[in-house]
């Protein structure tokens, strides 16, 4: 039987953890990134799949001007409660990527920033996507290449792994899932995607502490409210010397992350 896949649960915290760290050390940075991809004209129809709190919708919503049209489409109240409050003229729905609440060929533009690994049926979430778009209009899905090996998250995976254990360290390593060698390709050949572009982008989140870097994380990975005392101590001890490359002179902390990028185009 397979394993379902990690989706982080969506509490106060985690909402508040996502929207102070995470949005401006990762999302709103890529928004613009996946947005000019889209190649998105003044008028155009606009649906951001998943869209937390909206930092993609936001700069989706800058392209299409006055004339346009943006949806912001998420399974969570609770962040859709604050997409609300950043921005008063896209439309937020309540609804599930897998059965959107859309009439085929609702929109130009479908839009999914970092979120497809969190969706457990990926293939009927591209259909879904599929569906609502219009013919000659783009799907623009972005996800996280391999985790590099070297870098601030891969140590970060270490420590997970090595104090607080195997299921907590893959629930951790979930962003990355997507970006094993072909696990996108089966999954939009799946969907019945058979020509579509794949642009390689490299980014670099900066955190305002070691410590923003490393309760972000395990916030998403589901294990900061639940891991004990003492393992949260020895994650951060150890974290003294193995997060050191990373760290700015002013203390902030670096880590470097490509993402994949694909468009496709709905013939």
């Amino acid at each position: 039987m397979a394993h379902p896949h990690f989706v982080p649960e969506i509490t106060d915290s985690f909402v508040e953890m996502h929207e102070q760290y995470l949005v401006p050390a990762i999302y709103a940075q890529w928004a613009y990134r996946v947005a000019e991809l889209a190649e998105i004209d003044s008028g155009n129809r606009i649906l951001d799949v998943a869209c937390g709190t909206g930092p993609l919708a936001r700069a989706a919503q800058l392209e299409t001007g006055l004339t346009g049209h943006v949806t912001g489409l998420d399974s969570s109240e609770k962040m859709l409660e604050v997409a609300r409050q950043h921005s008063k003229i896209i439309d937020w729905q309540l609804g599930d990527a897998i059965a959107m609440p859309f009439d085929k060929n609702q929109f130009d533009r479908v839009l999914c920033q970092f979120a497809l690994m969190f969706i457990e049926n990926r293939v009927r979430a591209i259909k879904e996507m599929l569906r609502v778009c219009r013919p000659n209009g783009l799907i623009v899905i972005a996800i996280w290449s391999r985790l590099d090996s070297g870098g601030a998250y891969a140590r970060l995976f270490q420590l997970v792994q090595k104090h607080a254990g195997a299921i907590a360290a893959k629930n951790l390593a979930a962003p990355w899932s997507l970006g094993k060698s072909g696990a996108m390709d089966v999954l939009l050949l799946s969907a019945g995607v058979n020509e579509y572009e794949c642009h390689e982008r490299m980014g670099q989140a900066s955190y305002p502490t070691k410590k923003a870097f490393i309760d972000s994380h395990l916030q998403l990975a589901g294990a900061l409210d639940s891991m004990d005392e003492e393992c949260y101590r020895n994650i951060l001890s150890d974290a003294d010397s193995e997060l050191r490359p990373f760290l700015s002179p002013g203390g902030q902390l670096i880590a470097h992350q490509n993402a994949n990028i694909y468009v496709v185009k709905d013939d």
